[in-house]
């Protein structure tokens, strides 16, 4: 059987040669190019513009990015800079570039089809570079014609229309051309859009807004009547006066009138039943959201219809906004980013795709998501999976100067400190290091160290810290008190699950965790430099990723403390329901609870949690200055602040490391060993052992 090796048959027989007509269009406005008009005038419609919108702003905050997979190196990146697209797995971005293409420019142009059908661009190349130069629009206004092959029904090519008559008008062949089309049939290059469901309901409610405006302007006042007396009989001129009068009569703080003898005058409204215009224009708005599969618009606005739905509607209004996006990041592959990479490197080169994710969604980053990031081990998995999970879950860039803890190995065997002989017994068990350490005759920190200021900046940070807490959480205790109270007055648990916070009773408490980290860091940077300066002299200064990487952990400790709240209430208010108590009753209980919650103490929720973030702002302030020496040091770790040291920790202390790396293996964040009993109550440290005579070094 011999393969087919060209085409005989026709894609359609209706076009006048090769211009694009749509046979199967019934409304003559509609046909191309008039629909370019019609559709104009539709998209000023407040619903239809809400409609677009939802489908404009959503495609629009998604992510796009370039997918190199396969292709050469060079090829993505000269197509990440040609479109302002960042790369697949990469954190950097383009950047802003004063000529050129940008894509979430074009992309708004380009969201333009959604409107009429199909949108153009012509492409431009920088003869220099190979790099594309512009992505100009061709909007559909300026078209007179679509060209489209017959036989195979490939876009040929467009012509324009220029009032300018001194000029031709451009006949733009295809292979200039990004021409967005949405679902196309056959040669109808013109697309359908996504507004041509919407066009009966739309005609005919426009009519009905003109049919509510002229019944209000003419009923909403009523109508002055003149009215003969019974038992008169006004002569014509009497009647035309009394005429003239009624006309006249208006509204107003000083209004009035004096009528003829013989006439009283009637304001007369509108009598008997007449349609709901209103509600019909409803209906229609209606139509024109069900059309784009967007019933949710009308959710709690109509007789019928359950909240409980929009989850169903909006799972299949997101459906269509994928395969919205997937329809666009097809096209520029195949008309742009194919046809860039074969005139640079011709067709059998591979070439990279426009790849979009995030559509229709937005992942929370709450304090119980980053908990479980952390714990599972997904902000310390493989550089791609740790890439992708900060741009999934829009998490702040890692600072490129800071210095990164190098891979976990196989736990090193390190000789015990001389101990108990049980602990003697258990040293074959248990290896707690991860570097390669080795025992040194326990001693405390050299001089330079100063442990007690490192001791005394803690210990002061968080008694402020949890002194202002029991200041400022009245707010706190205020709104979670009075929503549980009210969860519960229906005496059923269930409404219990959903209480809220406002965010304004949570804004200062926020605050003033946030600032007594950044000063105890700030300390800790401070008091760091000091430390090392025989060797380097290093500025103390918090960089702005240090500072927001103390922000952060800031607001997923106050979330912790705060969820910690809302389970007290939630407790306390369980345990009133079969009680019988009331509103009030219930609101004094959870407000006692939460006040005895919020004092000042020595260890519980606040004080454990303020105490864990005092210490992570420490090291955090301390890794950032000392990162910053040079490689060669010999590293030491300290448990001299840890007032409850457990085996390992003991087994730990004074022990020495060949680089920062290993330390930083036993010591993440410079403080806390990691393998301490204690987890985070654990406050040993790593300090450089710095040689006799050292010079300092400029920084």
């Amino acid at each position: 059987m011999t393969a087919p090796t060209s085409l005989i048959g026709m894609v359609s027989d209706t076009q006048y040669g090769t211009l694009v007509v749509d046979a199967l269009e019934h409304i003559p406005d509609l046909l191309h190019p008039q629909s370019v008009f019609v559709y104009a005038q539709m998209r000023r419609d407040p619903r239809l513009t809400a409609i677009l919108d939802g489908y404009g702003l959503q495609l629009r905050r998604a992510q796009w990015q370039l997918d190199g997979t396969g292709c050469r190196p060079e090829v993505t990146q000269l197509v990440s800079d040609s479109l302002g697209l960042n790369i697949a797995g990469q954190d950097a971005g383009t950047g802003a570039k004063l000529r050129g293409v940008s894509w979430n420019d074009h992309l708004r142009a380009a969201l333009l089809s959604m409107v009429w059908g199909h949108y153009a661009f012509e492409m431009a190349v920088d003869p220099d570079t190979g790099r594309l130069a512009a992505l100009a629009e061709r909007p559909p206004v300026t078209l007179a014609a679509i060209h489209a092959d017959l036989r195979s029904g490939d876009l040929l090519g467009v012509d324009q229309l220029l009032t300018d008559s001194r000029d031709e008008a451009p006949q733009l062949a295809a292979n200039r051309l990004v021409f967005y089309s949405r679902n196309r049939e056959g040669t109808a290059w013109q697309g359908n859009s996504l507004l041509r469901a919407a066009f009966g309901p739309w005609l005919i409610k426009r009519e009905m807004v003109k049919v509510s405006g002229i019944a209000n302007r003419r009923w909403a006042a009523g109508v002055p009547v003149a009215e003969a007396l019974a038992g008169t009989n006004p002569s014509p001129e009497q009647m035309a006066a009394a005429q003239r009068v009624a006309s006249a009569a208006r509204a107003g703080d000083q209004a009035g009138l004096a009528m003829p003898p013989g006439f009283i005058l009637k304001i007369i409204g509108l009598s008997g039943s007449v349609p709901d215009t209103l509600a019909f224009v409803r209906f229609l708005n209606q139509e024109m959201a069900a059309s784009v599969l967007m019933p949710h618009l009308d959710l709690g606005t109509g007789e019928s219809g359950s909240r409980a739905l929009g989850t169903a509607f909006i799972d299949s209004w997101t459906l269509a906004l994928e395969a919205e996006a997937e329809a666009i990041a097809d096209t520029i592959t195949r008309q742009c980013v194919a046809r860039l990479v074969d005139w640079n490197w011709g067709d059998k080169e591979l070439c990279p795709s426009v790849v979009v994710s995030g559509v229709g969604s937005r992942r929370e980053v709450t304090a119980e998501s980053l908990q479980q990031l952390i714990s599972s081990g997904a902000l310390d998995a493989d550089p791609a999976l740790k890439a992708w999970l900060r741009r999934e879950w829009r998490l702040p860039a890692p600072d490129p100067d800071e210095r990164q803890p190098l891979p976990a190995g196989p736990p090193a065997r390190v000789p015990a400190r001389p101990g108990t002989e049980e602990e003697e017994a258990r040293t074959e068990e248990e290896s707690p290091g991860g570097g390669d350490g080795v025992r040194v005759a326990a001693a405390a920190p050299p001089a330079n160290v100063d442990v007690q200021a490192m001791d005394d900046a803690w210990q002061q940070t968080v008694a402020d810290m949890t002194a202002a807490w029991e200041q400022q959480s009245g707010p706190l205790v205020t709104a979670l008190a009075a929503a549980v109270a009210a969860a519960a007055a229906g005496g059923a648990p269930t409404g219990l699950t959903g209480v809220a916070i406002p965010g304004v009773a949570t804004a200062p408490l926020l605050r003033l965790v946030a600032d007594g980290m950044l000063g105890l860091a700030r300390q800790s940077a401070v008091q760091a430099a000091a430390e090392v300066a025989s060797i380097r002299r290093i500025r103390a200064t918090l960089s702005p990723q240090t500072q927001a990487r103390i922000r952060a952990m800031a607001a997923a400790v106050t979330d912790l403390i705060v969820a910690g709240y809302r389970t007290a209430a939630v407790r306390v208010a369980l345990g009133h329901l079969g009680a019988n108590a009331t509103v009030e009753q219930i609101r004094d209980a959870v407000t006692a609870a939460l006040t005895d919650l919020s004092t000042a103490k020595a260890a519980g929720l606040v004080a454990g949690n303020l105490s864990t973030a005092a210490t992570s702002a420490q090291g955090i302030g301390r890794q950032q200055v000392l990162a910053d020496l040079p490689d060669g040091i010999t590293w030491a770790a300290s448990e001299v602040l840890d007032r409850n040291t457990c085996g390992p920790c003991r087994r730990v202390d004074d022990r020495e490391y060949a680089s920062f790396g290993d330390a930083l293996a036993d010591y993440p964040m410079v403080f806390r060993y990691r393998n301490c009993l204690g987890g985070l109550r654990c406050r040993g440290f790593i300090y450089p052992v710095i040689p006799d005579g050292g010079e300092p070094t400029l920084f």
